[in-house]
């Protein structure tokens, strides 16, 4: 059982990172800075290159800031590894597989970048939020769904004194 529930997560992982990739080769090779495409009065295609973590936080522009945060994320991809062979639901497989096919995609960029390749921009009024690419939101999503269901099981288990 455990073994086909691990399946899911390992065909999710190439998936997002084939599709991150591909987006990220699409906008590249389209958008050139400063240029930015309008979509909507609210949403624009915009090339940024992230040195730092999530949402442009801690940038490392130096070498060994790079091969820190390269490090790091290697780091929790192999620990995420582990946890993907002990899932013990589908949801699960595929939040870890979404978590772990993201970080893939930002590492490639990482490594042949220098940096991440960020694309997608919300923005409305006053208010832009962060730039982000499709593996920030796979991350995302995996994330949001291991916390739902964590959340679940704590509420599920509760026991009322």
């Amino acid at each position: 059982m455990a073994n086909q529930l691990r399946k899911v997560g390992l065909v999710t992982i190439p998936l997002i990172g084939l599709l991150d990739q591909l987006s990220k080769y699409v906008i590249i090779n389209n958008i050139y800075p400063p240029d930015i495409i309008t979509v909507t009065g609210f949403f624009d295609f915009s090339l940024t290159y992230n040195r730092g973590i999530s949402f442009g936080l801690f940038p490392a522009d130096s070498f060994s800031g790079k091969a820190a945060l390269l490090l790091l994320a290697s780091v929790l991809v192999s620990w995420l590894f582990i946890c993907l062979w002990k899932v013990q639901s589908k949801i699960e497989s595929i939040s870890y597989g979404l978590i772990i096919g993201g970080a893939i995609g930002n590492i490639v960029d990482r490594i042949y970048h220098g940096a991440v390749i960020d694309f997608l921009h919300f923005h409305l009024l006053n208010y832009s939020f962060p730039v982000f690419n499709i593996a920030d939101s796979a991350i995302t999503i995996g994330v949001g769904l291991i916390l739902l269901q964590q959340a679940w099981h704590f509420v599920k288990n509760k026991q009322v004194t």
